[in-house]
């Protein structure tokens, strides 16, 4: 090769070189112009934001001062606020002291006014009070007067009544009626009653034979069973009277009906007389003597009692089945109860065993009853007292002059007859026990029964005499009505009740 070959090589190896060496070197240039171009955008960037930075620290700094400045502002008017509200508070606090002072005040005057209304009540109360009292005075007074006017018309009625002149008697026994009635007072009042008995139907007495009756039973139909000392037996109904058993040898003393309407007459000499359908049959006892007294036990069977002996008789095989001798001689026999005259009180069981059981009356026996629970009980004396027993309470009822013969309850009150020649009825609706002479006979009442509806009730006397007397006092006022005459005249009205009183018609107000 040549030298200008080697040369041109050379040279063109270092042009070549020089090229690549520009290239890169402007490569590098350009690498490092475009570095300083990011840096220097990237500075651009840093003074864009700084600026911007800047002007939001100015905005802020800015705010903070308008902030800062309103909240001056605000604090300002906060304390010029507080300043007012402490002001008004202590307004507010004069204000409620003085509100307080206030209602301090007005309490005071209320208590005062209410004192004050107190005492005007506590005067109008008095007042009341004693103007209550003068009309319950004058209610009382007017009550008491026309309970006296009832009472003093009774009598007239009565009166009137036994001297004949019956039309004018209902009428005043109507008044009496009515202002008892109508002012709360007892139409079982003794006067009251007695007139109402005899205007409003009175007793009807009628002698069926010749001896002293001694039993009167009414069976279920109102009719009448009687017993005579001359051993006689009537059936008594509607009025008219049949003998249906004569036999002087048979001194009858006592009757008693069973449930189904069968009688049993008791003779002194201890026979038995069975009254079935008005048939009659003779029972022969001949182991007692000196019976008085018959009773029925709860079985049906009887307990029969003599001066001193009891016997049982067996209903169903008719015959004396069981005789027992007491001590001491029998006074009473009721139920299933017996009394000897030395005041002992045994009660007889259904085997006819006897069992002495407490009694605190005083005196003989002759007469006792009971309800069917014996919530209450009645002894009658041989001295003419009457013993009323409740609840352990015993209230001695006195009235009756001499022998209780017979006791019996009623809706009403105690009935009671006596050697006396009375009957009478033991109330208490006035607030006391007092008796009601229900009837008055011509000889010693010896025995009285009961109707089963409490309306009517009969007695036999000493003198053979039977009495059937009213006892309801409904009943006798609707009889009383029913045969009313007439009313008052003015002039009746004036005379016999008083001008001051207006006139009213009275058969309507029964």
């Amino acid at each position: 090769m040549s030298k200008r070959s080697v040369a041109i090589v050379c040279l063109s190896a270092l042009l070549a070189l020089t090229v690549v060496r520009g290239y890169y070197a402007v490569k590098g240039k350009n690498n490092q112009i475009a570095a300083l171009e990011n840096e220097l955008s990237e500075l651009r960037e840093k003074e864009k934001r700084s600026a911007i930075d800047k002007e939001i620290s100015r905005q802020l700094e800015e705010i903070a001062f308008q902030q800062e400045t309103v909240s001056d502002e605000r604090r300002q008017e906060a304390e010029r606020q507080s300043e007012i509200a402490k002001r008004m508070t202590q307004k507010a606090e004069e204000e409620r002291l003085k509100a307080i002072a206030a209602q301090h005040e007005a309490v005071e005057s209320e208590k005062k006014t209410l004192i004050a209304l107190e005492n005007a009540e506590n005067q109008r109360k008095i007042a009341v009070e004693k103007q209550r009292e003068a009309e319950y005075s004058k209610c009382v007074v007017d009550t008491l007067s026309f309970l006296g006017l009832g009472r003093s018309l009774a009598s007239l009625s009565a009166t009137q009544y036994l001297a004949g002149e019956k039309d004018l008697a209902k009428l005043l026994a109507a008044a009496s009626c009515y202002f008892t009635e109508h002012y709360n007072g007892d139409m079982y009042e003794p006067s009251v009653f007695k007139a109402l008995a005899l205007a409003g139907g009175g007793s009807r007495n009628f002698q069926p034979g010749e001896g002293s009756i001694s039993a009167s039973e009414f069976l279920s139909d109102g009719s009448l069973i009687s017993v005579s000392t001359y051993g006689e037996i009537f059936h008594c109904a509607d009025k008219t009277t049949k003998t249906i058993f004569n036999d002087k040898s048979c001194h009858f003393r006592d009757l008693v009906l069973t449930e189904d309407g069968i009688g049993y007459a008791l003779s002194l000499n201890g026979e038995i007389v069975k009254i079935k359908n008005n048939v009659c049959t003779r029972i022969p006892n001949e182991g007692m003597q000196r019976t008085f007294k018959i009773s029925r036990l709860k079985n049906g069977n009887l307990i029969l009692a003599g001066s001193n002996q009891l016997a049982l008789f067996d209903t169903k095989k008719e015959e004396v089945v069981k005789v027992v001798n007491t001590s001491k001689e029998i006074s009473c026999l009721a139920f299933n109860k017996v009394f000897d005259i030395s005041g002992a009180m045994y009660v007889v069981s259904e085997n006819l065993d006897l069992k002495q059981v407490e009694n605190n009356i005083n005196g003989i026996i002759t007469a006792y009853t009971e309800t069917l629970n014996e919530k209450f009980v009645a002894y009658g004396t041989k001295e003419g007292v009457v013993y009323f027993k409740t609840d352990n309470t015993i209230t001695e009822l006195t009235g009756h002059r001499s022998k209780i013969t017979d006791l019996g309850f009623t809706p009403y009150g105690l009935l009671s007859s006596s050697l006396d020649k009375t009957l009478k009825l033991w109330t208490a609706n006035s607030g006391k026990v007092e008796p009601v002479t229900v009837h008055t006979a011509q000889n010693w009442v010896m025995c009285m029964s009961v109707r089963k509806d409490f309306h009517t009730i009969v007695c036999g006397d000493a003198g053979g005499t039977i009495a059937i007397c009213p006892i309801s006092v409904g009943e006798m006022l609707q009889s009383l009505k029913n045969n009313f005459p007439r009313e008052f005249t003015e002039d009746e009205w004036n005379y016999y009740i008083g001008k001051n009183i207006p006139y009213t018609t009275i058969k309507d107000k029964l």
